[in-house]
């Protein structure tokens, strides 16, 4: 969709012949290389909006007096300067790439050109991006199906001369052109990058969610990561995690921005989406941090000598994983691959001698890697189709971030399915949606006394989470748990946990006034002791400062929880849980910006 270095001919993939003058040849690369520039589109964790790369997006054809990129470029190979145009091209947008903050920490999606396939030179590639400080691994080439590539000896050489230099590859527009399966079959890439025209309209077409889910499935079964192009609407976002995309492109994340100045690092308001239907969504990563091991990782560019080291400082662990220059996980070095260089009397001496010419990356094997928020069901298909694998490599934003040995993976998804069969959350074990839809539909079933249900929403937590991390997050949701036990089950109350920071309580025939006075001692006692979650700098402060969707600084008030409290008595308005939504939705609303952060309200409109 996004991809605008395409072929002006579809139908080939060799070099026009030249057909220009050498001046208007030359003029033509003069001008395109004062008026081309790259504009860079992000490409987005689905779960968090953190940045996993940036494509690059070529603008300016226009003041070139071409229509499009595609009749430039065959004008280009025509008038015999493709190749020339090319490698400016690839410098130009390696130049622009390394202007970003922390550049390295990303990877550049570039498009090859079609007519050039044939003819790549890698070590070209590698050169310009090593004049800039980067190194492969931060470079992902893109391989359109807009051209046939299938059964081409040229073609698979060149991308196995790119593989052994270091670097990624992409499927772009999959599915929209030619080959499909054939092309994912002969040019297995790191990443699938799905067309469009499957994304359009997929939450309502279940032709098209069923194409991309089973696509998604084979991706993720090959050891494929996969993003979904062209995202412009939430809907479309939800879907696409839903049906387990790994990343996200498009309108809905941000345009293309020649003004580098105007790209961040993370887009909030994707996680924000998600966080508005999270009680669609299971909270599987509380229960994956359970089991979540993080080992020292060891650098791709390390010595080989730091291999010994890893295995004598942690002495229990049969493997260390391996990251590339921006922590993105490479895979497990085992020890069982190194033991005849331990035991022998000379190995340790053979191994750090540079005639033996041996990297750390020659003793890496593959790892299945899986973002943390995935589900406990994607952490089993991933293992599954690599059973011999010794377990899972954690990711978030795409960086490593722990790892689950097959061992607990088993004892996760067994914990899983018990949780599940008790409808309770994983990190509270409190009773879950299920209890808790049950008792409200008693409550307003009932035919005589009063039912008081509590709605509890914690305010300014995401700024706390994003500020200090999800694990002091989960501290955060657990205290409140373990508080709501202490002080409402003993009085009789039924307590519940929907999800992320949203709780629930119930009790019948209490009084609303000892109701209100439990609950408002309840939050007192909460905001009282989340403080000692904050570093003692910004608890004497009274407030964090954090940056908002815009990149600017604000003041965020210290944690604490609202709660709206409805008393529903016989013969209540309230016939459907859509209506109960709606009225809770504007009690809480209420709740938040009230002093107390409580609201009490009867259901028939009168304060009880």
């Amino acid at each position: 969709m996004y991809s605008e270095l395409a072929t002006h001919d579809r139908s080939r993939t060799t070099p026009p012949a030249a057909a220009c003058p050498a001046q208007a040849d030359e003029t033509l690369l003069e001008r395109a290389r004062a008026r081309l520039r790259y504009a860079l589109q992000p490409i987005v964790n689905i779960h968090t909006g953190a940045v996993f790369g940036y494509e690059a997006l070529l603008r300016g054809v226009h003041a070139l007096d071409f229509p499009t990129v595609q009749s430039f470029m065959g004008a280009a190979w025509r008038a015999g300067i493709g190749t020339a145009l090319d490698s400016m091209l690839r410098e130009q947008a390696i130049a622009t790439f390394i202007e970003l903050p922390d550049a390295q920490r990303y990877r550049l999606f570039f498009n090859l050109d079609p007519h050039l396939i044939e003819h790549e030179r890698p070590e070209q590639t590698l050169e310009i991006l090593r004049r800039h400080g980067l190194g492969p691994e931060s470079m992902c080439l893109e391989l359109s199906e807009q051209a046939d590539h299938t059964g081409n000896p040229a073609v698979e050489r060149a991308i196995q001369a790119y593989r052994a230099q270091g670097f990624h590859f992409a499927i772009d527009d999959f599915g929209s052109g030619y080959a499909g399966l054939r092309l994912l079959y002969e040019h297995p890439p790191n990443i699938l990058k799905i067309d469009r025209f499957f994304i359009r309209g997929m939450a309502e077409d279940q032709r098209k969610r069923l194409f991309v889910a089973n696509t998604v499935q084979l991706a993720h079964l090959m050891g494929i990561g996969v993003i979904a192009e062209g995202v412009e609407t939430d809907r479309e976002l939800l879907a696409c995690r839903e049906v387990g995309c790994d990343l996200v492109q498009g309108y809905l994340v941000a345009h293309p921005q020649l003004d580098l100045d105007a790209l961040r690092s993370s887009y909030a308001h994707v996680e924000e989406i998600h966080q508005r239907n999270r009680r669609e969504a299971p909270d599987d990563w509380l229960l994956i941090e359970q089991y979540r091991e993080f080992l020292p990782p060891l650098s791709a560019h390390d010595s080989v000598g730091r291999i010994f080291d890893a295995f004598r400082q942690h002495k229990g662990h049969h493997f260390v994983p391996v990251v590339d220059r921006a922590d993105r996980p490479m895979g497990l070095i085992h020890e069982v691959d190194i033991k005849d260089f331990i035991y022998s009397a000379y190995g340790r001496d053979l191994m750090l001698n540079r005639a033996f010419a041996r990297e750390i990356l020659d003793f890496v094997r593959p790892c299945p890697t899986v973002d943390i928020f995935d589900s406990a069901e994607r952490l089993l298909e991933a293992y599954s189709a690599t059973p011999s694998a010794a377990g899972i490599l954690l990711t978030q934003d795409g960086r490593y971030d722990g790892f689950i040995s097959a061992t607990a993976l088993l004892q996760l998804v067994g914990e899983r399915k018990l949780a599940s069969a008790r409808n309770e959350n994983p990190l509270t074990k409190l009773p879950a949606n299920k209890p808790v839809h049950r008792y409200v539909s008693e409550a307003l079933g009932k035919a005589q006394g009063s039912s008081c249900l509590v709605y509890f929403d914690f305010d300014n937590f995401k700024a706390f989470n994003d500020h200090y991390g999800f694990r002091r997050g989960d501290r955060a949701i657990q205290m409140f748990a373990q508080l709501i036990r202490d002080q409402l089950c003993a009085s009789g109350w039924f307590v519940g946990h929907i999800g992320g920071d949203d709780f629930f309580a119930g009790a019948q025939d209490l009084d609303s006034g000892t109701a209100a006075a439990q609950i408002e001692q309840l939050l007192a006692k909460f905001a009282s002791d989340v403080q000692s979650l904050y570093d003692p700098a910004d608890r004497a402060r009274g407030h964090l400062e954090c940056e908002d969707r815009y990149g600017e600084l604000r003041k965020m008030p210290l944690m604490r929880c609202s709660a709206a409290l409805l008393v529903v008595r016989p013969g209540s308005r309230f016939r459907n849980g859509d209506e109960l939504g709606r009225t809770i939705a504007a009690l809480k609303h209420q709740a938040k910006a009230s002093s107390a952060g409580l609201v009490t309200h009867g259901a028939e409109g009168q304060m009880p």
